[in-house]
């Protein structure tokens, strides 16, 4: 059995906002939608166990939804729709 030293939840999020602008995440719904599906494939492959928190770990990364959305915006410009 696979010993489950730490859980980097920072790197976790990292690869999420890169999968969010892979898959086209753009919502609050689709970015929990994505954590649930990221922190369960990361269960079935086994960098995570059943006696792991993944609701707390759910839960974290969820509340980080405004950094993420402010990531999609960053080096963008942000007065688009105010220009029509």
């Amino acid at each position: 059995m696979t010993e489950f030293l730490t859980f980097d939840l920072d790197a976790t999020f990292r690869s999420l906002q890169a999968r969010m602008q892979e898959e086209g995440v753009f919502d609050k719904e689709a970015y929990d939608d994505l954590v649930d599906e990221v922190l369960e494939e990361k269960r079935e492959l086994g960098e995570l166990d059943d006696d792991n928190d993944l609701v707390e770990y759910a839960a974290k990364l969820k509340t980080r939804w405004p950094e993420a959305e402010a990531s999609l915006t960053s080096g963008h410009e942000t007065d688009v729709l105010e220009q029509e």
